[in-house]
């Protein structure tokens, strides 16, 4: 038995060394670079479970550069796992007045969603988890254990009485509806366009 839990420990420090080995290969090459590479760290750390040592590499990027938006993200989701549910509030609200890839902003709802829920706030985790979800499926990324553990979340929450209960099939039934009308429009756009490039009117 203890030669089993060494064994995963002495494989975590390697996995976690390796990410310090890369963070520093990718530090020092301009502000932009190093606060990514802190970020992979904070990154593998939170992997491992290693929250801690995560906020420090997170913290560290946004030294780096406070413009860089992932590591608000994942900092606040490491507060989460702490119960700091309103300093991830805090902190994920401005990884989103960032810029950020559509992944991270799917996420940071989803986060935020969480740290709401946590902090006794149904009604504003119903609308970050709405979001999250209409962004999950506008990006195809709705996988069926994403949607299984929204209707789980869903589920849980304690809206007040009389509140109006949302399905996760409604949610994606109406976004997929919004979708097609959107994808619609664009397919007239660029047919007007295309009859314009021929001279037709």
């Amino acid at each position: 038995m203890k030669n089993r839990s060494f064994t995963r420990i002495k494989k975590n420090a390697a996995l976690l060394g390796s990410s310090l080995l890369l963070a520093a290969v990718l530090t020092g090459c301009g502000t932009k670079n190093e606060a990514a590479g802190l970020h992979q760290t904070g990154t593998v750390a939170f992997m491992l479970n290693c929250d801690q040592a995560a906020s420090v590499y997170f913290e560290k990027a946004i030294d780096a550069n406070p413009e860089y938006g992932p590591s608000y993200i994942m900092l606040g989701d490491c507060y989460l796992r702490e119960g700091k549910a309103a300093k991830a509030v805090e902190v994920i609200k401005k990884g989103l007045n960032l810029e950020l890839e559509q992944g991270h902003q799917r996420l940071a709802h989803r986060k935020l969603a969480r740290a709401y829920k946590q902090l006794g706030e149904p009604e504003k985790a119903l609308e970050h988890i709405t979001i999250y979800t209409r962004m999950s499926v506008y990006q195809e990324k709705l996988t069926a254990q994403k949607k299984s553990e929204t209707e789980t979340f869903l589920a849980e929450l304690e809206l007040p009485q009389g509140h109006k209960t949302v399905s996760v099939e409604k949610i994606v039934e109406d976004t997929e509806k919004a979708r097609e009308s959107s994808n619609a429009a664009k397919q007239e756009d660029t047919d007007i366009i295309e009859i314009i490039s021929f001279g037709l009117i």
